[in-house]
């Protein structure tokens, strides 16, 4: 009988162990709107900020609040902190009503991707400036899209931890609730380093000619070089709507490749663009 109550005592006391075992290691999770995951100890929510602790840590972080999807307490509880989306849909009449996000019709041009096996043309700054030359070919069309300033877009992405270089790891549907706009660009600069070419030239002139000799005399050599970087191009655009919807989509391939030769391809496309 003994025996038997100090096996019951000895189970008991493994059974609450495993289970104090187990809620120690239950976590939040904070779930952000670019993907990521941040698990650990929720430490307070505020109107602006969310504080966390990383498990095993003391040191508390914070996260801008409009940063997060949700949270999924080790309780289960969830909390959501998605602004609401205000598309509808008019299935009555087969039409797809996008009353998302401004209502303005506004459009945002995404920095662009770029692909190329020189990767000193891979940069933030190529990026921007190209997504600049689409804003500007853009409007130079009698298009009803407000466009939304290229400032205002990089900034909230930056914000949302979105890397220019990442931005290709998520959705158009996302990308456009994310900036609050109804339509959004992106686009893909193909750039091939093709090489370099060298070109030369020399000269010979004399001093001291004589009358009878003009190449008698002190000889002055003179040369010349230069060189060339041959590349090809490519540039593609798209367009879509806030429901993640292909409105467009056309690709350039410039005659004569240069690093700006996108500015020539995007006035065309834009020139291509049908919709209003």
């Amino acid at each position: 009988m003994k025996t038997i109550l100090r096996g019951l005592t000895f189970l008991t006391l493994m059974l609450v162990a495993l289970s104090a075992s187990f809620a120690q290691t239950k976590e939040d999770v904070i779930y952000l709107l670019d993907g990521n995951q941040k698990k650990g100890k929720v430490v307070s929510i505020g109107d602006d900020i969310i504080k966390f602790s990383y498990t095993g840590e003391e040191v508390q972080y914070e996260l801008k609040r409009q940063t997060v999807d949700k949270i999924v307490f080790s309780n289960g509880r969830e909390e959501s902190f998605r602004q609401p989306s205000t598309e509808s849909a008019n299935t009555s009449s087969g039409v797809m009503t996008n009353t998302a996000n401004t209502g303005s019709n506004q459009l945002a041009v995404i920095p662009f991707e770029i692909v190329s096996n020189d990767q000193s043309l891979t940069t933030d700054a190529m990026r921007r400036e190209i997504q600049q030359s689409c804003v500007d070919a853009l409007k130079s069309r009698s298009l009803s899209f407000q466009i939304q300033d290229p400032r205002s877009t990089n900034a909230t992405l930056t914000k949302a931890g979105i890397a220019l270089s990442d931005v290709a790891n998520h959705t158009p549907d996302e990308l456009a609730k994310l900036l609050q706009v109804d339509y959004v660009v992106l686009g893909m600069y193909d750039i091939e380093n093709r090489g370099t070419m060298s070109f030369g030239s020399g000269n010979t002139t004399y001093s001291d000619k004589t009358k009878d000799n003009k190449t008698k005399g002190t000889a002055t050599q003179s040369n010349s070089t230069y060189t060339s970087t041959s590349y090809d191009t490519k540039v593609q655009l798209s367009i879509y709507d806030s429901m993640g919807r292909q409105l467009f989509s056309d690709t350039r391939e410039p005659f004569l490749g240069g690093l700006d030769s996108y500015k020539g391809a995007l006035k065309t496309l834009a020139k291509r663009i049908s919709i209003k």
